[in-house]
């Protein structure tokens, strides 16, 4: 009886395995597919269209983490554009073209590439609205003719590539006999940089090619320039996706100045109490139960202040107290980047920012 109940055993477990794998072929196919109900209702989907109402750029696909720009650029091109961007938000730490080292962040890629050039593929297979530029370029052997008996990923050498970052691939997915290192004869140049398209395959192409390109990048401050009160503007940081700017540092602050500058130009209006001359931050001053502050500030998600910012005046804050109501809420000043006290009833420009977790995550 045990070698039938073991054979049994070995048959439920291989019908279970099929199973699973059936379901996360499915899931794969949809990502890759062209359901657009599906792709377009995907988590960095969503974040991307909640952003785009915050950043009013039509030539971008842009989250906190990727930045899809439609035009189209050779590789070279595409890898300066990265690492100089030029959009109206500030960053943390430096940019460059799209790295993928996990399928998670090939599917959110390919995501991108669905809202901004359609869920479906466009022409015939090489038209480059189906494709984008990625950072990974061959560095070993990029000068050789490939063995055709040795093409495809059977073959291929991660040793031999380099993301832009300078780390080696440690994830691919080339679609079929790719990579093939075939050969521009009348320019001899080699296919040795990497472009993916909207079924999350990977092609070597030809350098001077052109399309759209993906850049990484961890975004910071953006600021908006709608006039609206201080509760207005922390649920319209939310409806994009973001969240109301804080500021630790004095670094941070010089950050939300260059964003002010990035979004409204360095010219500020001549008369000084001019809204338009002050942005709400998601800062206010901490009350007490009978309505007086406690000269305690801290920010909008409860977070404590952490540096002694300068104040407007030697007076600020101030506290001031009009219509039965205090001064609670803090505005910085394009003028000098110092910071007052306001009252929330106020209508101004505002600023946003990414949350942390955006840059190191796929959480959206």
């Amino acid at each position: 009886m045990k070698p039938k109940i073991l054979i049994l055993i070995t048959l439920i477990l291989g019908i279970s395995s099929g199973v699973n794998s059936q379901k996360e072929e499915v899931v794969e196919d949809e990502v890759y597919g062209e359901d657009a109900s599906f792709i377009l209702n995907l988590p960095v989907a969503l974040n991307a269209k909640k952003f785009s109402e915050a950043l009013k750029d039509q030539s971008v696909v842009a989250t906190c983490r990727y930045l899809l720009y439609k035009t189209w650029k050779d590789w070279y091109e595409a890898k300066d554009l990265c690492e100089n961007i030029t959009l109206p938000i500030t960053t943390r730490g430096k940019s460059s073209m799209a790295t993928v080292k996990t399928e998670f962040e090939n599917k959110d890629i390919v995501t991108l590439m669905k809202l901004g050039f359609g869920v479906k593929s466009i022409g015939k297979k090489y038209n480059r609205n189906n494709w984008v530029w990625l950072g990974l370029e061959r560095v070993v052997n990029n000068d050789v003719k490939q063995d055709k008996k040795k093409r495809g990923a059977k073959y291929f050498l991660p040793s031999e590539w380099k993301w832009v970052d300078g780390s080696e691939p440690v994830w691919w997915n080339w679609q079929k006999k790719m990579p093939d290192g075939e050969k521009d004869k009348k320019l001899e140049l080699y296919q040795d940089k990497v472009s993916l398209s909207k079924k999350g395959q990977w092609d070597d192409s030809l350098q001077y090619k052109t399309m759209p390109y993906a850049c990484n990048y961890c975004g910071k401050y953006i600021v908006i320039q709608k006039h609206v009160k201080w509760d207005q503007a922390k649920s319209m940081c939310k409806s994009f996706g973001l969240t109301f700017a804080t500021v630790n540092s004095k670094q941070e602050n010089d950050d939300l100045d260059l964003a002010a500058k990035l979004m409204m130009g360095a010219e500020v209006d001549h008369k000084r109490w001019n809204e338009t001359n002050w942005i709400w931050l998601g800062t206010t001053e901490v009350m007490h139960a009978n309505g007086t502050g406690s000269d305690v500030w801290e920010h909008h998600d409860g977070s404590p202040l952490l540096w002694d910012p300068n104040w407007d005046f030697k007076r600020q804050p101030d506290s001031w107290i009009r219509r039965g109501k205090e001064q609670t809420a803090v505005a910085f000043s394009r003028i000098n980047t110092k910071w007052d006290d306001s009252f929330v009833w106020k209508k101004r420009p505002f600023a946003c920012m990414c949350p942390d977790a955006a840059c190191t995550t796929n959480i959206y």
